[in-house]
Formats: C-alpha cells, structure tokens, sequence
C-alpha cells in the first residue's frame, strides 16, 4: 500500500532536480518561457511597459527563489504563479492607481491577439479593434481573482487544474470564478455604454 505514494514522491524529486537544473541556466529558461509570462502580465496590467518590467522581475525572483521549489507543480506554473502575485502586487500600489487614473490609455488590441486576415477593410478592422478593447474593459473591471482566471483560461488556454496550481485555489472553487467573471464579462459587453453611441 505505501508504493503508490513512494513513487509520487520520487516522482515530485524528480521534477525537482530537473526544474531547479532549468533554473540554474537562466537564459534558457527566459528564452523558452519569456513570452508566456509577458502575455500574461500584458493582459493583467494592459500596459506594455509595465509588463516588460514585471517580466523580468518575475525572472529574478524565480532565480532567486530556485532552492524554494517543491515540485508540487511544473516549472510553467510556477512562473506564472510568480507573476501573478507580482501582476497584483502591482495593481494594488499607490503609483500605480496614480498613473492608472492619469492616463486611460488601453494596450491595442494586436498586442493581445493576432491579426485577422489580410484582406480587411478599415472599417472592419475597427469595429473588431473597438469590440475586443470593449472585452478587455470589461475584464480590467473584474475582481482580482477573477480577472486572473478569466484571463488564465482565455489568454493562455490552462486548464482548470492548470489554473488552480497557479493559483493556489481549488477546482471548484475556479470553475465558479470563471462562471462569474464570464457571465460579468458578457454582461458587460451586450449592455455597456458603448451600445448607446450614435443613438438620438
């Protein structure tokens, strides 16, 4: 009866050295895992240059903090657990609601999403621009917990289990932050301000 959970502690061991030896170049690791990490950042913050410093950040400390990993989940979702506590980290300081209220500019959406097919006409390819910045709107208007799922989910495409190992929150408990943030997304979108423009 004690084989299965000896085989998942060696197992776990086994990540380990191998998660910490990816640690130990890196790089390699920024190389392999930089753009995934930005992505998520982008989306949380919608502020390119915020999420480009978050990134590195997000590096370093994980570099620092290598002899702190268990194995309890992949180096992946490591990373991104490490960014997303920096993602809110950054959202609940001071400067940054400061400057947040000084300049509403939202990131354009083809940072966050590629381009359509080439042949577009400027007038579509506005309204597509102007209904996906609506999205986002609605997103940045979510709490914490859901903004990350939500974002998790339908930005990097994680898995349930994926997204509660980043988290640190149990299944359940995601699935029903993702039925909530999507239901306030949708919401927000069919009936936001924007849907009055151009009426008398």
């Amino acid at each position: 009866m004690e084989q299965p959970a000896a085989a998942t502690a060696a197992e776990i061991e086994m990540v380990t050295i191998s998660a910490i030896a990816e640690l130990e170049d890196l790089d390699a690791l920024i190389k392999a895992e930089q753009q995934r990490v930005y992505r998520v950042l982008l989306a949380m913050l919608r502020d390119p240059d915020a999420a480009a410093g978050l990134t590195q950040e997000c590096f370093l400390k994980a570099y620092q903090s290598r002899g702190r990993f268990r194995g309890e989940c992949s180096l992946r979702t490591w990373l991104i657990r490490i960014a997303m506590n920096l993602a809110r980290d950054h959202l609940k300081s001071r400067r940054w609601q400061f400057w947040r209220k000084l300049t509403q500019e939202p990131v354009a959406p083809e940072e966050l999403a590629a381009s359509a097919a080439s042949e577009v006409t400027p007038e579509r390819s506005l309204l597509a621009r102007e209904a996906l910045a609506g999205v986002w709107d609605a997103v940045d208007s979510l709490p914490d917990r859901q903004r990350s799922v939500f974002v998790l989910r339908f930005v990097e495409e994680m898995s349930t289990e994926e997204i509660a190992e980043a988290t640190s929150l149990r299944p359940g408990t995601v699935k029903a932050h993702l039925s909530r943030a999507t239901a306030a997304v949708r919401e927000r979108v069919n009936t936001g301000p924007n849907k009055d423009r151009g009426k008398p």
